[in-house]
């Protein structure tokens, strides 16, 4: 079995998927926040490869829309489980009473809201499309799609009782907290699948993950430092009870208490509350965030990035606005957040799926991606080098 005393960062196949660069230019990049339109929140699973073409490599771009597989206006049918202030990412310091703004949405008792479509997500977040719902598509899919009907990749081998690499990127910072989970493709494959095998995170870590990011012409997004940060994981008031949870380790801005924009109706309320958390903000002002940072000066809404993608990729920066450059301009953090999850040892062999679900506490809004998995007996002819040991 395998023992993990420190990780190393992403394995030779995670990196593989990110591309080389060409030179090491800088230790490490400063986030800016910019905005000149609304948006919702939005998010992608980035490793393993899955069936919305998130990757290591965009990170939180939203190219090809890979990040607007969600499901929009959910909220919890019961009283917020969530009320620590260790584990809130918004408003975090209320609990309670009238000014608890969030207490009905996604992440206050994670696990409990009801998704659209099958635990993969639905392309625009609703089944019967609302205007507005996510910002603007793309149109590479007809709205309301269920994510699983997306085609199947190779899957990923994973050995039963390994430890498993697994990360996500956010393309506009919600907050809230993640979950992986599992689900056998011999079944009926829904969000309650999903619910009987969630994963469980391995150690007390986790890592920030640069995507390939551009300086000057410069592919450098693999010279950058892996940044290594404390793992909050949060086992009750989940659902299932008892079940694995992941804070959401990147503060946004508090430019002003979202309270202020209840009442609104929904067009101007989205707007208020995006600019309660930071559109249209170069940085977070120092001390203006939700939670503490983890690293000075890594916390935002929607950053700017330059990043390795073309002028004529659809990238969620072509509908949001703004002059691209040269080398172009990416819309979302430039970032993956990667975990380490344990494969169950008494999982069957077989064909599964991947679940990333994203319960936001800002938004009423769950974001979803899949991946394809398949499970193997563990034996030395069979171990993955997902996890890189010293």
């Amino acid at each position: 079995a395998f023992v993990a005393r420190r990780h190393r960062g992403p394995s030779q196949r995670a990196r593989a998927s990110r591309g080389p660069s060409s030179s090491t230019m800088f230790a490490v990049l400063a986030l800016c926040v910019s905005l000149s339109h609304l948006a919702n929140g939005h998010g992608v699973l980035t490793w393993p490869p899955n069936r919305q073409n998130g990757s290591m490599a965009n990170a939180g771009a939203c190219a090809w829309d890979d990040c607007v597989w969600y499901s929009d206006f959910v909220t919890i049918p019961g009283e917020a489980t969530v009320n620590d202030e260790e584990f809130r990412t918004f408003n975090v310091k209320v609990s309670t009473g009238p000014g608890d703004w969030s207490r009905k949405n996604p992440w206050r008792a994670p696990g409990t809201a009801k998704v659209f479509g099958s635990g993969c997500g639905v392309y625009g977040g609703r089944e019967d499309f609302v205007l507005g719902s996510s910002g603007r598509l793309q149109g590479f899919f007809p709205p309301g799609v269920n994510g699983l009907e997306l085609p199947a990749k190779s899957p990923t081998v994973w050995p039963k009782g390994s430890t498993q690499e697994v990360a996500w990127a956010i393309t506009a910072n919600h907050g809230g907290g993640y979950s992986y989970r599992l689900c056998p493709k011999g079944e009926n494959i829904t969000e309650e699948c999903f619910q009987k095998t969630v994963l469980r995170f391995v150690g007390d870590k986790q890592w920030l993950i640069y995507g390939n990011v551009t300086q000057m012409g410069d592919s450098i997004g693999y010279e950058l430092p892996q940044l290594e940060l404390p793992l909050k994981v949060i086992r009750n008031g989940t659902f299932p009870a008892g079940s694995e949870w992941a804070r959401n380790p990147i503060p946004s801005c508090l430019m002003f208490d979202q309270a202020q924009c209840e009442g609104l109706p929904r067009d101007q309320y989205i707007s208020c509350a995006q600019a309660a958390s930071g559109y249209d903000v170069v940085v977070c002002p120092p001390n203006w965030v939700q939670f503490p940072e983890p690293f000075p000066g890594l916390s935002g809404h929607v950053p700017y990035w330059r990043s390795h993608l073309g002028p004529d990729v659809p990238q969620w920066i072509n509908l949001m606005g703004g002059e691209q450059g040269n080398p172009p301009m990416s819309r979302g953090f430039p970032i993956s957040i990667m975990d380490l999850v344990k494969v169950p040892e008494d999982l069957p062999e077989g064909e599964y799926l991947l679940s990333w679900r994203w319960d936001c506490e800002q938004s009423s809004q769950v974001w979803q991606s899949c991946a394809d998995i398949l499970i193997v007996r563990n034996n030395e002819t069979n171990l993955v080098d997902d996890v890189v040991f010293p």
